[in-house]
């Protein structure tokens, strides 16, 4: 069974990961929350391969021309000529479907990865405007509709060599288990999470990755992961950086607990998405650039029977959102 232990813990912060060696030529690749961070340091570590095409995907256009600056500095000794920004706003599911009408008429031919990474972290409830919990919909609804409404592009990009889903997911996804014990009496999961259990998003994306995984096609020619970058130092906690103390606090709580660099932690999301194994990678949960267990929640009976309550709600929701969805799940996915 997954557990996480201070031993395990510190053992996996203290190790140098391993970075991808393998090629990206003829590929075009989408990473998702590309402006700062583990996103950025992905971004950099892909165009520097010179991949067909990589769009990096930022909140408006201003991060976009910011990235691609960046990027062109970071790379200028492989000068990779084929790099694009464009604007996605997570916290708007209009700007997800927008983000997909454009990629339908702009895009390229092909779809061979897609890294969902995304990562805000709000320490006041608040909702959006599509009346989800910020964090909810950013870090996990957010990106189920991109995945789902990019699924036909990636199943019809796959040769050989299957094309490669990324979920950025989070070790804490391993703490929450008292928080979602009794979830078989919530009459709505989705709900429940929206309005009171603050933060439990970190295990939805990690279900969301096997209930899709066990639901596509064997051999499949996309492979599904969910991936955990390792505690970093990254913008992620920028909203409580705000606050002197805090800032303060937080400065030693990284230095205790070992907090590996962005480019370090980004070296898991390459890892996944280019990964010379792919069909060993297929529903599961990687760290360190390794494949291990879930939490022991997620593989008790309760936490199956969640996952695929979980799944479905999640499908009902994001079928109101756009029409899409329902022919998406009809013509690719079974029903298990």
């Amino acid at each position: 069974m997954g557990k996480l232990s201070l031993r395990s813990f510190f053992s996996e912060q203290g190790r140098d990961l391993p970075l991808s060696r393998e090629s990206v030529d003829g590929k075009s690749i989408v990473i998702v929350g590309a402006n700062v961070g583990i996103g950025l340091e992905a971004s950099a570590h892909v165009a520097n391969k010179k991949p067909s095409l990589l769009i990096a995907t930022c909140r408006d256009a201003v991060k976009c021309e910011q990235t691609l600056k960046i990027l062109r500095e970071r790379c200028a000794g492989t000068q990779p000529t084929s790099l694009d920004s464009w604007t996605l706003e997570l916290s708007s599911f209009d700007d997800v479907r927008s983000f997909v009408d454009r990629f339908d008429v702009e895009g390229p031919k092909c779809l061979n990865v897609l890294v969902a990474n995304a990562g805000t972290f709000k320490p006041i409830y608040a909702r959006t405007k599509d009346d989800w919990e910020v964090m909810l919909q950013v870090n996990y609804l957010s990106l189920a509709l991109l995945s789902i409404l990019l699924l036909p592009h990636l199943l019809h990009s796959a040769t050989s060599d299957p094309s490669r889903l990324v979920l950025v997911s989070s070790l804490g996804h391993y703490l929450v288990e008292p928080v979602l014990t009794g979830s078989q009496n919530w009459d709505n999961v989705l709900g429940t999470v929206s309005a009171e259990k603050f933060g439990v998003y970190i295990v939805l994306q990690v279900a969301f990755v096997r209930e899709l995984a066990a639901r596509l096609p064997s051999p499949t020619s996309l492979v599904v992961t969910a991936v955990d970058p390792g505690f970093c130092h990254s913008s992620l906690q920028r909203e409580l950086e705000k606050y002197c103390l805090l800032r303060i606090v937080l400065a030693f709580v990284k230095w205790l607990l070992r907090a590996r660099t962005s480019e370090m932690g980004s070296r898991n999301l390459v890892c996944a998405a280019l990964a010379t194994n792919p069909q060993d990678l297929h529903g599961k949960y990687m760290s360190s650039c390794e494949v291990i267990e879930e939490c022991d929640y997620l593989l008790s009976a309760e936490g199956k029977a969640f996952s695929e309550k979980l799944w479905w709600e999640t499908i009902e929701v994001l079928s109101k959102v756009d029409d899409r969805v329902s022919h998406i799940m009809s013509t690719y996915l079974s029903a298990r």
